[in-house]
């Protein structure tokens, strides 16, 4: 990218301004923290922002790292309104407005009393949240210029991170097609469970005698899927309990594996289509790796973006508390 930012100092201006003398009394103009380029962050403007990230979700109790982190957004913040003047980006007044309306639909702000409401609450007016719809649209629209644009995911790329990826995220179980006669009985009964037992068995003979496994389901079965005929569906290596998912998917295949004795339940299974275990088809996730690999890329180009403004940025930290700060790196 072409910068012309400058380098060098920029002539600082006062910090301290007198008053009119004993008139009006000496007077303190507004701390400021940071220069970058011509654009200032000022202590009010800082020390707003870090309450602001001090109470928001699951924020760090970690003062020193708050302020940091807050004094880098800010520093790139003004990077990128200097970007935007120089590429003459803007914002229009219906795109400040379609943001607002966007705002108070995520917030289900249905009325204008709401409205002002939520913003008061917040210690804004709406003057104050289009002034940040204004700045965000114009640094997004940097950002999609000089960053996003430019992200090329290849479809060799997009198969490479398959080829890494497919164990972890793209792994398919074993799969079958069940069906079930399942039999209950008291946990402390033994002789309730003989009779389970007994009356499996008597099943297992119709069946080997010729009659469907449907019908018996029907005729046995104190399961759920009794009226279907114990019919369950496709079922994947490891949803069943570690007993009843040995006998589905144990070796060799068997379409009518050894009855399952379970503490309060005799099983009895029909397994059909087996299909062994695999990976989703690249077809089928590309869409997801995009994503996926987008987010990556898109972390490390901006990163490396915001590194090269910030090279080619006069920053001084004038605050030695937060120059420290800044000269740790994360």
């Amino acid at each position: 990218m072409n910068s012309s930012m400058r380098k060098g100092l920029v002539g600082f201006a006062g910090v301290l301004a007198l008053g009119a003398g004993a008139l009006f009394g000496a007077e303190l103009v507004e701390k400021i923290l940071v220069r970058v380029n011509d654009r200032l962050i000022t202590n009010s403007e800082f020390d707003r922002r870090v309450v602001a990230a001090s109470h928001a979700p699951n924020a760090s109790t970690d003062q020193s790292l708050i302020k940091k982190e807050v004094l880098q957004d800010m520093i790139k913040e003004k990077l990128l309104e200097e970007r935007a003047k120089e590429m003459g980006v803007s914002s229009t007044d219906e795109e400040i407005e379609t943001a607002v309306e966007r705002v108070k639909r995520q917030y289900n702000l249905a009325t204008d009393q709401e409205f002002d409401a939520a913003l008061a609450s917040s210690n804004m007016t709406r003057e104050d949240l289009k002034r940040q719809m204004r700045q965000t649209i114009i640094l997004q629209k940097v950002i999609g210029r000089d960053v996003t644009s430019k992200l090329d995911i290849s479809e060799d790329m997009l198969r490479l991170e398959y080829e890494r990826q497919k164990e972890k995220l793209y792994r398919v179980p074993e799969q079958a097609r069940v069906s079930e006669i399942v039999i209950r009985f008291p946990p402390a009964d033994a002789a309730a469970r003989e009779r389970a037992v007994a009356r499996m068995e008597e099943a297992r003979a119709k069946l080997a005698a010729g009659t469907p496994f449907a019908e018996l389901a029907k005729e046995y079965s104190e399961g759920n899927a009794r009226d279907r005929g114990g019919d369950q569906g496709s079922v994947s290596k490891g949803e069943l309990l570690p007993a009843l998912d040995a006998a589905v998917f144990g070796e060799p295949a068997q379409e009518y594996p050894p009855p399952a004795l379970q503490p309060r339940s005799v099983h009895l299974f029909r397994v059909t289509d087996r299909k062994p275990a695999g990976y989703r088809p690249f077809a089928d996730v590309s869409e997801d790796l995009k994503k996926r690999i987008g987010e990556n890329l898109y972390e490390r180009r901006f990163g490396e973006y915001v590194e090269k403004l910030r090279r080619d940025a006069y920053v001084k930290i004038y605050d030695p508390v937060l120059a420290k700060l800044d000269e740790k790196k994360s």
